[in-house]
């Protein structure tokens, strides 16, 4: 009986043995990060940063020890894979690629993907402006407009010319006439020399002024951002255009992966200061990584006046912890959700000069 007793505890020892030494309660976090301003910033040995505060704030609602180390960006993910660290509180992207091989938190933060590309003023006068404003883009907006005047004005006098010759005759002076009255209602400037009197002329007066009010905001919009992008002075407006350009990012990062997945080559930079340099010695003619981060570095470099940062709206990036350990994960998130509801939170951010978003 005796026997059976103890065999049946060296058993259970056994057992439960691998986790009673893999999971020491008073064992401290190997917590990994690369510097990456203005989420975590280096300065004179110290860390600092918007996520070494969130990441202080997890630890102590969770009352956990830890000790923190830095790495490479690229030493990071194969810490992170490898389980040398606990976790990784650097900005890091979830990416399909790296879902796959280690998990992630709830996202703390969402940027978009954006590029540096370098810009100046158009000072060249009324010359270039005349160009840029009689543009192909323009033009195209002027004749669709004027083909919806056309045919609002046509279908006005047809309604109107057997009934209201006075003001809408017969014949060209007539279908002039019909063009007169839509171009003026659309301009709302409405002279009140000519107006429908039927009821079919009427109603498709009341369509013309609700639809010219979209058509009119539609072209003003259209014209503004055409001449925006004109003034910047480069032929790179969007991500379109990446793939005719001289691009630049950090590799082994999600925009990496991002730039392989639509197979647009770029040449590898160690930091986005490096980048951003090559952008404005004119050897680099976009440097892609993320918005809050690009923006950050613009600013203290003092590039405002020559680089601008181009975001895309299509393309999200979602920052996030990430570890290989799913039960820290889980702990984690419990506490993280409420730390980045807070307005502690927003506070945060401010005080390192990242934007808030919803």
């Amino acid at each position: 009986m005796k026997i059976s007793y103890y065999l049946m505890l060296l058993i259970a020892l056994l057992f439960f043995m691998p986790d009673i030494v893999a999971s020491p309660p008073d064992r401290k976090l190997k917590v990994g990060f690369a510097v990456e301003p203005p989420f975590i910033i280096k300065k004179d040995n110290q860390f600092t940063g918007v996520n070494m505060a969130l990441w202080k704030k997890v630890a102590d609602s969770l009352s956990l020890s830890y000790s923190i180390k830095e790495y490479a960006l690229s030493d990071l993910i194969v810490a992170i894979e490898n389980g040398d660290i606990d976790i990784a509180i650097s900005p890091l992207t979830v990416t399909a690629t790296r879902i796959k091989k280690f998990g992630f938190s709830q996202p703390y933060y969402i940027t978009n993907l954006a590029f540096a590309t370098k810009y100046k003023k158009d000072d060249s006068g009324i010359i270039s402006f005349i160009a840029d404003f009689f543009s192909i883009g323009f033009l195209k907006a002027i004749l669709t407009l004027f083909l919806v005047i056309l045919i609002f004005g046509l279908v006005v006098w047809l309604a109107e010319r057997k009934k209201n010759r006075d003001q809408f005759g017969e014949g060209s002076k007539g279908l002039g006439d019909g063009i007169w009255w839509s171009a003026v209602t659309m301009s709302t400037v409405g002279y009140g020399d000519k107006a429908p009197v039927t009821r079919l002329g009427r109603g498709f007066a009341i369509i013309w002024m609700f639809t010219a009010v979209i058509v009119i905001s539609g072209l003003t919009a259209s014209i503004s951002s055409s001449l925006t992008v004109h003034k910047l002075n480069t032929h790179i407006s969007d991500f379109d255009d990446l793939r005719k350009s001289t691009v630049g990012t950090i590799p082994n990062s999600g925009t990496a992966e991002f730039l392989q997945r639509y197979k647009i080559h770029f040449i590898d930079y160690n930091n986005v200061k490096d980048g951003l340099k090559a952008v404005d010695d004119g050897n680099l003619e976009a440097f892609v990584y993320d918005e809050a981060i690009l923006n950050y570095y613009v600013k203290i470099g003092k590039y405002d006046e020559v680089i601008k940062v181009i975001p895309s709206s299509y393309f999200k990036e979602y920052f996030s912890f990430a570890s290989n350990n799913n039960n820290l994960l889980k702990n984690i998130d419990e506490v993280l959700i409420g730390i980045i509801e807070s307005d502690e939170w927003k506070s945060d951010l401010e005080n390192y000069n990242i934007e808030y978003r919803d």
